[in-house]
């Protein structure tokens, strides 16, 4: 037996042929991947600074530039797995930017700052809003290393105030070498414990980003940085 079809239907087909067929659009967020870039310590000069680690660690940390503009300098050890400690101070007879004005005072090493690294500022941006929190533009930043290589990156911050001890996130260029693979080795990051009035406005935009490997206390504004040197353990501590 033959059936007929109307054309009417046939036209239906023919019209949503294409759209049942084809398979649907699938958009794949970019893999983002967040982690401890680095601890800032902060001292008067680098030259105290390198000696008073070297002390402490054992470890002498490499003479790593000059910030333009900022006029600071800094030294490194490297932490293994990305992540490196940043011995910062300014620099001799330079014009110092307001916000480091503090470091002339510091006796001893204090934990300034520390940075979050991102594999993708866009990615990790969205992120953060989507979790509720605004952040300021990036802004791009460089340095010239003792062997003539230039290094870049850029860098953002939370525009909310209120949490003290946020890091600030830096994401490196593509082909610039990360310093913890140049840096003087030995060292590596046992705990990091963060302490601020505001520590569960902290944890989420760390837990937006799944960095990992952090502890989180409510009380003052402090950070406690325990590092392993080879049979010595050092505890950075600020700001």
């Amino acid at each position: 037996m033959n059936a007929t079809i109307p054309l009417a239907s046939l036209a239906l087909v023919t019209l949503f042929a294409p759209a049942l067929s084809a398979p649907p659009m699938v958009v794949t967020p970019v893999a983002l991947h967040a982690q401890l870039d680095h601890v800032m310590v902060a001292i008067r000069s680098l030259p105290d600074g390198i000696a008073e680690f070297e002390q402490l660690s054992g470890v002498k940390a490499g003479v790593g530039g000059k910030h333009p503009g900022r006029g600071t300098e800094n030294a490194l050890v490297s932490l293994g797995n990305g992540a490196y400690i940043e011995i910062i101070a300014p620099q001799g007879n330079v014009p110092l930017a307001d916000e480091y004005e503090g470091m002339r005072s510091l006796q001893h090493l204090s934990i300034f700052t520390w940075a979050v690294s991102v594999s993708d500022v866009d990615a990790a941006v969205a992120s953060l809003k989507s979790a509720g929190f605004a952040v300021n533009p990036p802004q791009p930043g460089a340095r010239v290393t003792p062997s003539g290589a230039r290094l870049e990156w850029s860098t953002f911050t939370l525009a909310d105030k209120s949490i003290r001890i946020a890091p600030f996130f830096i994401h490196w260029k593509e082909g610039t070498q990360h310093p913890s693979t140049t840096a003087p080795g030995g060292c590596s990051m046992s705990a990091m414990k963060l302490q601020d009035p505001a520590v569960g406005r902290l944890s989420a935009a760390l837990k937006a980003l799944g960095v990992p490997g952090v502890t989180f206390v409510e009380g003052p504004p402090k950070i406690d940085a325990i590092v392993k040197c080879g049979p010595k353990t050092v505890t950075l501590t600020g700001p």
